[in-house]
C-alpha cells in the first residue's frame, strides 16, 4: 500500500500547468492525506483531492489519469487561453492586457503590441485618428514645395499615430476606472456571461473537471469538502457538522480577504453570507442551486432572526462540509485585474447595533491567496512529521542555470543539508525594479523566510521557469505546454523518489531522505521548544515584584481571572499543576546546552499566530 503524504503548491497563474504531471508521479508511491495550495496551486490541490477521493472510494486511479490529462487538454485548440473568457464590459481591456503580457505576433515587439492596443479599442482608435487624417487629406490637396510637402506628410502621419495612441490610452484608462470595478475588479468572472453553457470558461470547466475527477455526475452534484472528508459517504447525504478527526482527504487553500487585510484559510465555519444572484456571475447554476438547497442551520434564535432578516437576498454560506470546492478554489484564484474578486458578506459588529438587533451586512472582497501567502509551506505542519509534506515551488531560472533540453535538469532540490541556506538576491536597477522588489518583499517575506528553515528547504522541489513560460503567458504554444508538463513530471518523480523509503536506521551518511528529514525536524523542534519553554518558565517563576504570581492568578477566588475566560474551580488545581510542570520542563530544557549546540541553520522561533480559519 502506498505511503501517505501531504502536498502544498505555490501560486503562479498559468505556471500551475506543471502541477498535474507532478501529482501523477507522486501518486504512484504515495496517497495524499492533506492537500493545499494558493491561486493556481489551489486548482491543482482541488484536482488532486478529487482524484484521491475517488481512489479512497474504490481504489481506482482513474482520477489521477484524468489529472495527468489536464495539460494535454489545455495544450489543444488553445484551451488554456480560452479558459479566460472576458465578460462583455471588459473584453477590450482583456485584449489589451493579453496583448501586452503575451508573446508578440510579429517583430518588432513594440509595434506588435501597439497594433494590439488598436485592435483592443478600435472605435476609440478610429476617433483618435480623425484629426491626423483630416490634416493628411488637407496636405494632399495643397500644392507645396517637395521639401515642405514631405515634412507635412511626416507631421500628418505623426499626428495620426499620436491621436490613435492618446485615444486608446484614454479608453484604457476609462475601462480601468469604471468597467473594471463594475466587473468585481477583474476582467474574467469565470462564467461566460454571453453563453453560460460555454464549458471552456474557467469556473464552468473547473467545476466539471472536479466532478468528473471525483467520480461524480458532471453538472449535477458539485464536489464538496464533506465528500472529501468522508469519501465513501453518499454524495447526496446530509452534510457533516464538522470535519472528522481523521478525514480521508483534507483539502485547504488560502484566499485573501482584502476587506479585512489578511489571508484566510478555507474551508471555514465562520458565518459569511452570499448573494445567490451575484454569485451566478462566478459559478455555474448547479453550484448555486446546491448551496441554496443546503442552508446553514442557525445556532440559536438570535442567529435565526438574522438569517431570516437578510433572506432571500443574502443567505449564509453552507456549512464547510456542504461548501462546493469550486467556490473556495475560485476565491483563492482571483488574481488581481485578470480574475474578478469574489464578494461575500459579513456583519460588522464594531458598528453601533441597530434597534432591531440585526446588523447590516458589509461586502468582504476575496482575492488571490498569493497576495498574502503565495507559498503556505507550513499549512499542514506539526512539530514532528508523521509523513512527508511535499512542497512544489515555482521560480525564474537563476543566472547560473540556463534552460536545458533534459527537463529533469530544470528542477531543483537541495542536495545536502547546507544547500538552500543562502539568501536569494533580487537584483534590480531603475526605479520600477526597486518598487517591484518592495512589493515582492511585502508579499513573500513570510514564505521566503519559512522556506529557508531546516526541515523545510529539503522537502521543496523548485520548478524553474523562463520568461516565456507560465505567469501571465496565457497563450503559450503547445510545445511550451508540453515542455512544462514534462518538467512537472520530473519534479514529481524527484521529490517522491527522495522520500519513498521508510525511516529504518539504515546505514549511510549524508543521504537526503525521509530519515534525514525526520532528524532535522526533531533537532529543530527541540531547539525551538527549549527556547520557548525556557522563556515561559522564567516568566512563570519570576514575575515582576509588584505582580502576583501566576499560581495566584490560576487559583484566584475573585478578581479578573474569575470573570474573564475563567477556569472552572474544579479544574484549577489540575491546571496549576500542569503549568508548574510545564515551567519545570522549561527549566530543565533550558539547562541542557547540548540541545542548542550544532543546531541546523537558520534557527527557528516559536511564535503564536492567529488562526487563519477564523
Amino acid at each position: 500500500m502506498p505511503r501517505q503524504c501531504d502536498i502544498v503548491m505555490k501560486g503562479g497563474i498559468t505556471s500551475g500547468i506543471v502541477y498535474p504531471a507532478a501529482v501523477f508521479e507522486i501518486a504512484k508511491d504515495f496517497t495524499f492525506k492533506n492537500v493545499g495550495g494558493t491561486s493556481a496551486g489551489a486548482i491543482a490541490a482541488a484536482l488532486t483531492a478529487a482524484a484521491e477521493r475517488r481512489r479512497s472510494r474504490d481504489g481506482a486511479t482513474d482520477g489521477f489519469d484524468r489529472v495527468a490529462a489536464v495539460p494535454v487538454y489545455l495544450a489543444k485548440e488553445n484551451h488554456l487561453f480560452r479558459l479566460f473568457v472576458p465578460n462583455a464590459r471588459t473584453r477590450s481591456l482583456f485584449r489589451t492586457i493579453a496583448g501586452l503580457a503575451g508573446r508578440p505576433r510579429f517583430q518588432p515587439a513594440a509595434v506588435a503590441k501597439w497594433c494590439g492596443l488598436v485592435w483592443a479599442f478600435p472605435f476609440a482608435s478610429l476617433l483618435g485618428a480623425i484629426p491626423g487624417s483630416v490634416f493628411f487629406i488637407a496636405v494632399l490637396t495643397r500644392r507645396e514645395p517637395a521639401l515642405a510637402f514631405a515634412a507635412e506628410i511626416v507631421l500628418a502621419v505623426g499626428t495620426t499615430l499620436a491621436g490613435i495612441t492618446v485615444a486608446f490610452l484614454l479608453a484604457l484608462l476609462r475601462d480601468l476606472l469604471t468597467e473594471l470595478p463594475r466587473n468585481a475588479y477583474g476582467m474574467v468572472t469565470g462564467v461566460d456571461d454571453a453563453d453560460r453553457s460555454n464549458e471552456c470558461a474557467l469556473s464552468t470547466w473547473l467545476a466539471r473537471e472536479l466532478e468528473l475527477t471525483a467520480g461524480l455526475e458532471a453538472g449535477k452534484t458539485p464536489l464538496t469538502f464533506g465528500m472529501l472528508w468522508d469519501a465513501k459517504r453518499d454524495a447526496a447525504a446530509e452534510g457533516l457538522e464538522k470535519k472528522p478527526a481523521d478525514p480521508d482527504v483534507n483539502l485547504e487553500m488560502i484566499a485573501t480577504n482584502v476587506t479585512w487585510g489578511r489571508p484566510y484559510q478555507f474551508p471555514s465555519d465562520v458565518t459569511f453570507y452570499y448573494d445567490p444572484e451575484e454569485l451566478r456571475r462566478f459559478f455555474p447554476d448547479h453550484v448555486i442551486k446546491w448551496m441554496k438547497e443546503r442552508p446553514r442551520k442557525a445556532k440559536d434564535e438570535v442567529e435565526a432572526a438574522r438569517f431570516a432578516a437578510h433572506a432571500p437576498g443574502k443567505l449564509p454560506l453552507p456549512l464547510a462540509s456542504d461548501l462546493p470546492v469550486i467556490v473556495a478554489t475560485r476565491m483563492s484564484l482571483a488574481f488581481p485585474i485578470l480574475l474578478s474578486a469574489v464578494p461575500l458578506y459579513a456583519a460588522d459588529f464594531s458598528l453601533p447595533m441597530p434597534a432591531n438587533k440585526i446588523p447590516e451586512l458589509e461586502r468582504c472582497w476575496f482575492a488571490d491567496g498569493g497576495i498574502s501567502s503565495n507559498f503556505p509551506v507550513t499549512l499542514f505542519d506539526s512539530p514532528l512529521p508523521r509523513w512527508p509534506t511535499f512542497a512544489i515551488n515555482l521560480a525564474q531560472f537563476p543566472k547560473t542555470h540556463s534552460r536545458q533540453a533534459d527537463e529533469s535538469k530544470n528542477v531543483y532540490m537541495a542536495r545536502d543539508n547546507a544547500a538552500g541556506l543562502l539568501p536569494v538576491f533580487n537584483r534590480f536597477g531603475p526605479l520600477p525594479g526597486f518598487l517591484s522588489a518592495i512589493f515582492d518583499a511585502m508579499q513573500n517575506w513570510n514564505d521566503n523566510t519559512q522556506s529557508r528553515l531546516p526541515g523545510y528547504r529539503d522537502r521543496i522541489v523548485t520548478v524553474f521557469l523562463a520568461d516565456d513560460e507560465g505567469g501571465l503567458n496565457l497563450d503559450m504554444p503547445p510545445q511550451v505546454l508540453e515542455r512544462l508538463r514534462a518538467r512537472g513530471a520530473a519534479a514529481g518523480a524527484l521529490i517522491a523518489g527522495r522520500f519513498k523509503t521508510p525511516s529504518v536506521l539504515a546505514p549511510g551518511k549524508g543521504a537526503m531522505d525521509w530519515e534525514n528529514h525526520r532528524w532535522l525536524r526533531f533537532r529543530t523542534a527541540m531547539g525551538a521548544a527549549k527556547s520557548y519553554l525556557a522563556d515561559l518558565a522564567k516568566t512563570f517563576r519570576h514575575p515582576e515584584a509588584s505582580d502576583v504570581a501566576y499560581d495566584a492568578l490560576i487559583n484566584a477566588a475573585d478578581g479578573t481571572p474569575v470573570h474573564r475566560y475563567p477556569i472552572p474551580p474544579e479544574a484549577r488545581r489540575q491546571v496549576d499543576d500542569l503549568a508548574n510542570r510545564a515551567a519545570q520542563l522549561g527549566e530543565e530544557l533550558g539547562a541542557v546546552d547540548s540541545l542548542a549546540e550544532d543546531l541546523p541553520k537558520p534557527s527557528p522561533a516559536l511564535v503564536l499566530r492567529g488562526n487563519l480559519e477564523t
